[in-house]
């Protein structure tokens, strides 16, 4: 039970040390994501007038209820919201897609389940790389490759 409870606490503690960034720009995140639930005062202030009449605003409401949060950001009006939407890139940016986000989370929790604490920071580091790239590596050559250098393994 002890070495279960070791391990289980070993891996909290990996993930809470991956998500401290995400926690950094928690505030960020959630005016991105739930931009009529914050409150202005509580946004950057370069944002604040253009959050307020975004607010106001129930088109632009019904189309944030409506339309993927990407095509959303899109859509606004480029010279009413041209500080939340610069915003909104910088946001989409740090995943390249949500297709990409959402990919990366899947593979982190796939190999981290399967190799459990055995698993470092940078073997996570490549596994990502590797699996949210489009690059197909011949396998067979390079394992065939290694073989003629190792011959002994």
């Amino acid at each position: 039970m002890r070495r279960y409870a070791a391990d289980i606490s070993s891996l909290a503690e990996e993930f809470q040390q991956r998500f401290r960034d995400f926690a950094a720009i928690e505030k960020e995140i959630t005016l991105f994501s739930s931009p009529f639930s914050v409150d202005p005062d509580d946004a950057p202030d370069h944002l604040q007038l253009e959050l307020i009449e975004l607010q106001c605003d129930a088109e632009c409401r019904s189309q944030h209820q409506q339309l993927p949060l990407v095509n959303f950001y899109r859509q606004l009006d480029k010279g009413r919201f041209q500080e939340i939407r610069t915003f909104a890139k910088k946001m989409l940016s740090l995943f390249g897609s949500t297709y990409l986000c959402e990919k990366t989370f899947s593979v982190m929790n796939i190999n981290k389940n399967r190799v459990r604490t055995r698993l470092s920071d940078s073997h996570l580091r490549d596994i990502l790389r590797i699996k949210t790239t489009v690059f197909e590596p011949d396998l067979a050559y390079l394992l065939q490759s290694r073989s003629q250098y190792h011959p002994s393994h």
